[in-house]
């Protein structure tokens, strides 16, 4: 078993505990967002969807406009770059919303005790290459590499990556010749002061406070209610927007289409 050797540091008990916690509830903030984009992601796509589109339909209409002011024509190929360049930061956002959307459906959930494995084997593992801990990782990139994919398999409470992990962070220490981690943290009551402000902002915002909204079923069918109208309001936008255009063209616009 490796030796931990605390160095100077009398409060060391508090910052190991304080790390925990934060860990612990950036975790759970990391659960709460899953089960709200799983109770709420479908819909939320939705509501997505339809607002780009009148975005996009509101670009038209501006391209459309400055031809118009301008007495000239509209360039067809000229207006899909437009559109396109415009729209491209919208659809990477939609895109990047429907992975999360799929990543959380298919999130498994795991019985309490194995969820107590996964936390049990985080923490040994959190001792010995926990960065704000041993400072050897930040110098090493094989273990800040196997660090951040314990974070993940923590977070994602996947107890078969974590055990696995375990064994391939004991191997790397080993072979970097880490058989005894010092730890010495002299400015480590201003750290605790630090971790103590990250712990009150992540209770305080989102994604962490998805909690009182999913922990009650009135608030869960007012959230869904909201969405469906929101939904509504866009489409009957959208539909408003068509007649703007529909308009534009009726009044003269002319298109000129290139030939490839």
């Amino acid at each position: 078993m490796r030796e931990i050797i605390k160095i100077n540091n009398a409060s060391y008990s508090r910052y190991e505990e304080l790390l925990s916690k934060r860990d612990e509830l950036c975790k759970k903030a990391f659960q709460y967002y899953k089960a709200y984009m799983r109770e709420f992601g479908a819909l939320i796509l939705e509501v997505f969807q339809i607002k780009i589109e009148c975005i996009k339909k509101k670009k038209t209409i501006e391209f459309y406009q400055a031809a118009i002011n301008r007495g000239d024509p509209v360039d067809r190929d000229a207006l899909d770059a437009f559109i396109t360049q415009e729209m491209s930061e919208y659809q990477r956002q939609f895109e990047d919303m429907i992975e999360e959307q799929e990543a959380a459906k298919q999130s498994i959930v795991i019985s309490e005790t194995d969820v107590l494995k996964v936390k049990s084997i985080y923490r040994k593992i959190a001792k010995l290459i926990h960065p704000d801990i041993n400072p050897k990782v930040n110098g090493s990139e094989e273990l800040t590499d196997l660090w951040n994919r314990v974070v993940i398999a923590y977070q994602c409470n996947a107890l078969k990556e974590i055990q696995e992990l375990e064994v391939l962070v004991n191997k790397a220490l080993e072979t970097l010749g880490i058989y005894e981690i010092e730890i010495d943290i002299p400015d480590i009551d201003s750290r605790i002061d630090d971790i103590l402000q990250e712990i009150h902002n992540i209770e305080t915002t989102e994604p962490y406070t998805y909690r009182i909204l999913l922990e009650d079923e009135g608030l869960v069918a007012e959230k869904k209610e909201s969405l469906k109208l929101e939904l509504e309001e866009y489409t009957d936008y959208s539909k408003e927007l068509d007649g703007v255009i529909e308009g534009l063209l009726s009044g003269g616009v002319s298109i000129i289409w290139q030939m490839n």
